[in-house]
């Protein structure tokens, strides 16, 4: 795992437990992320209704050609159900490996968690 894997996965983990506002936690996440070198986009989508609903992004445009990037969704479940994921785009030259997924699944974990909380 690249070093700024792991700590964007720390530093959004650290937010996710600390904050009850989920815009700042879904910001915070895009932009601990966006400092991993080779992540082109990021975005987090929620379940609302039978819909996934874009609730934050990079800033940067979506990239002309999907078919040349690696592209991973890690879900966010709770109790099986899903409900959101967070969607990653990597430049060609670096896929993401078993480390980078492992940071964004626990990622992921938490901020359903969180979600399913603060829905209740």
């Amino acid at each position: 795992m690249a070093t700024s894997t792991a700590i964007a996965s720390l530093e959004t983990l650290v937010v996710i437990h600390r904050s009850s506002n989920l815009d700042e936690i879904y910001t915070q996440l895009i932009s601990n992320f966006k400092r991993v070198p080779y992540f082109d986009w990021i975005g987090v989508y929620i379940k609302e209704g039978t819909n996934m609903v874009l609730k934050a992004a990079s800033n940067e445009p979506e990239p002309v050609s999907l078919a040349r990037l690696s592209i991973i969704q890690i879900p966010m479940r709770v109790n099986k159900e899903l409900i959101g994921n967070i969607t990653v785009m990597t430049q060609p030259s670096q896929p993401i490996d078993e480390s980078d997924y492992l940071a964004l699944a626990k990622t992921a974990e938490e901020l359903g968690k969180k979600v399913a909380l603060l829905d209740t």
